[in-house]
C-alpha cells in the first residue's frame, strides 16, 4: 500500500488500555482519526481489510546497537541489516547510542552516528549519548545535546579502564543531567567486582565462554543498583537501570520507588525467557548467550516477568547488539573476556514476548503493547508521535495475526543461531507501515523501502 491516504478496516485495534473495534484513517503519514464500529465495515477500493487481525502500534525499541564499532574494525551488524530485521519484527522506531572515544566531544560522536545511520537505517531512529568522561568541557555539552533532541544519556559502572565511572564521577554526571532536564540510563554492574572475578578466572585457566557469567555475578548488579539508587535519591536525577537481570535488583528498585526516588527499570526478552543453563552447554550455545549482564537463574527470570507484568518494570527493550558467530568463535580463542558481548533480538522481541508471555497468560495483550510500544515512547521523548494508534500520531502500524502458529525465527532468516532460533513461535507479523508507507507486506520486506528519519526528542515534564 503506497497511497498517501487509506483506511484500515475491520481490525481489532490493540492498545495499552485494551482492544477496540475501530477503523483507522491514514493520510500523509499520520493517523487522522479512528472510527468506532459496531459490526463489519464495508471495504472500498484502496482500503485494507484487516478482518481477523490485530492492529498494533509500531514497536519502539529504546535500546539497540546497530553497526556499533568495538575495536580493530570489529563492529556489530550494520544499520540496514539490523533495521530490516526490526521492521520484519514489527518495530518501526529504535533508539541507538552514540559512543564517543576517550576525549572526543560528545556532540562529535552524535554527528558520527547520525552520518552512519542517515539514509541507511530503515526504521525511524533516535540517539542516546554515552558519557564516559566527566571533564568539565564534556559536562558542559549536555545542555546543548538536550536542545538538539538528544536528551537521554548513558553511563556505566561496568567495564573498568574503558567506560566505568567511579561513584563520585557518577554523582557529578547525575547532577548535570538533572540540571539540564535530561534523563540518565545506567549499565548497572560493579566494574571493580567484575574485574577482580575475571582476574581470578584467568589466573586459574577458566577462560572458556561457560565461565563468562562467573565474571559478572548477580552481586555485581545488585551492588551497582544500590550505589545508583542512593545517588539518584541524593541528586534527584531521573534514572533508568537498563537490561535489569536480577530479582534482587528489582526488589531494590521497588524499594527506592516506594520512597519517591525517580528510578525506573528496563529489561529484555533474554532475561525473561532464557536462563544461565545455556552457558553450561558450552560451545556455540554459550557464545550466543555471551552478553553483559549475563543470563541469570530461572527464578530471576520468573521474578522479572512478574515485575514486567505488574508494572514495576517500565518497558521491554532488547539491547540488540548482534555480532557474527564466526567472530565470537574466533575471539573465544583468546578467552571469554575477548569475545564481543551481545545478541540479536530487535526483530524477535514482539513475537518472543507474545509466545512466551501473552499466550501463556503471563502478560496481558494490553501490557504487551504498553511495554513494547507506549511506555518507551512516552517516557523517552516521543509522546504524541510514536507508540500509539491514536489520532495525530505517526501512522506506524502493524497488522498482527494472533492465531498463527509455526512461525520461524529469526525473522530475517539469518543463518547464525540465535537465542530465538526455531519454528514453534506463535503469532505473525503480516503487514507493517512506517509513517504511512508500507514497509512489510505479507511478512516480507517491501522492495526499495525508503530510509527512516532521525527523531529529535523532547522529554515530558
Amino acid at each position: 500500500m503506497t497511497s498517501t491516504e487509506f483506511h484500515l478496516r475491520n481490525a481489532v485495534v490493540m492498545t495499552g488500555n485494551g482492544p477496540s473495534a475501530a477503523d483507522v484513517h491514514v493520510r500523509d503519514g499520520r493517523i487522522v482519526d479512528l472510527h468506532n464500529r459496531n459490526g463489519p465495515s464495508t471495504v472500498a477500493a484502496g482500503d485494507v481489510d484487516a478482518a481477523g487481525l490485530w492492529l498494533l502500534p509500531g514497536g519502539v525499541d529504546p535500546h539497540v546497537h546497530f553497526g556499533m564499532p568495538l575495536r580493530d574494525g570489529l563492529s556489530s551488524r550494520g544499520w540496514r541489516e539490523s533495521s530490516a530485521a526490526a521492521l520484519l519484527g514489527g518495530t518501526t522506531t529504535v533508539i541507538d547510542f552514540a559512543n564517543p572515544s576517550r576525549g572526543e566531544p560528545i556532540a562529535d560522536a552524535v554527528l558520527r552516528w547520525q552520518a552512519a545511520a542517515d539514509g541507511v537505517c530503515l526504521c525511524d531512529w533516535g540517539l542516546h549519548a554515552t558519557v564516559c568522561d566527566i571533564a568539565p568541557e564534556r559536562l558542559a555539552e549536555l545542555d546543548g545535546l538536550v536542545h538538539a533532541g538528544v536528551p537521554t544519556f548513558k553511563a556505566f559502572l561496568a567495564y573498568k579502564g574503558r567506560l566505568m565511572l567511579a561513584a563520585a564521577e557518577l554523582r557529578l554526571l547525575m547532577r548535570q543531567v538533572k540540571d539540564v532536564g535530561g534523563h540518565l540510563l545506567l549499565h548497572a554492574e560493579d566494574g571493580e567486582m567484575n574485574a577482580a572475578a575475571e582476574a581470578v578466572l584467568a589466573a586459574t585457566g577458566r577462560t572458556g565462554p561457560e565461565w563468562h557469567p562467573a565474571a559478572h555475578g548477580p552481586e555485581s548488579e545488585i551492588e551497582a543498583i544500590r550505589q545508583a539508587m542512593l545517588l539518584a535519591e541524593e541528586t534527584g536525577c531521573p534514572l533508568t537501570i537498563v537490561h535489569l537481570s536480577t530479582a534482587a535488583g528489582l526488589d531494590l528498585i521497588r524499594g527506592a520507588r516506594a520512597v519517591g526516588v525517580d528510578l525506573r527499570a528496563e529489561t529484555c526478552p533474554q532475561y525473561l525467557f532464557r536462563d544461565e543453563s545455556l552457558y553450561a552447554r558450552g560451545g556455540d550455545d554459550a557464545l550466543t548467550a555471551l552478553m553483559a549482564p549475563p543470563l541469570r537463574s530461572p527464578a530471576d527470570a520468573a521474578a522479572l516477568l512478574d515485575g514486567l507484568a505488574g508494572g514495576d518494570i517500565a518497558w521491554l527493550a532488547t539491547d540488540h547488539c548482534a555480532f557474527p558467530l564466526e567472530v565470537k568463535r574466533r575471539e573465544a580463542a583468546h578467552g571469554f573476556a575477548a569475545v564481543p558481548n551481545g545478541a540479536a533480538g530487535v526483530g524477535e522481541r514482539l513475537l518472543a514476548a507474545f509466545t512466551l508471555g501473552v499466550r501463556r497468560g503471563l502478560l496481558t495483550p494490553e501490557r504487551w503493547v504498553r511495554v513494547c510500544c507506549e511506555a518507551p515512547a512516552g517516557r523517552l521523548g516521543l509522546a504524541g508521535r510514536k507508540g500509539r494508534v491514536a489520532a495525530g500520531y505517526d501512522a506506524d502500524l502493524v497488522l498482527f495475526d494472533p492465531e498463527a502458529t509455526g512461525t520461524r525465527l529469526p525473522v530475517d532468516g539469518h543463518p547464525d543461531p540465535s537465542l530465538w532460533t526455531g519454528d514453534d513461535w506463535c503469532g505473525r507479523i503480516v503487514d507493517v507501515w512506517r509513517r504511512g508507507e508500507q514497509v512489510v507486506r505479507d511478512g516480507k520486506l517491501v522492495p526499495d523501502v525508503s530510509a527512516g528519519v532521525f527523531l529529535s526528542r523532547l522529554l515530558p515534564d
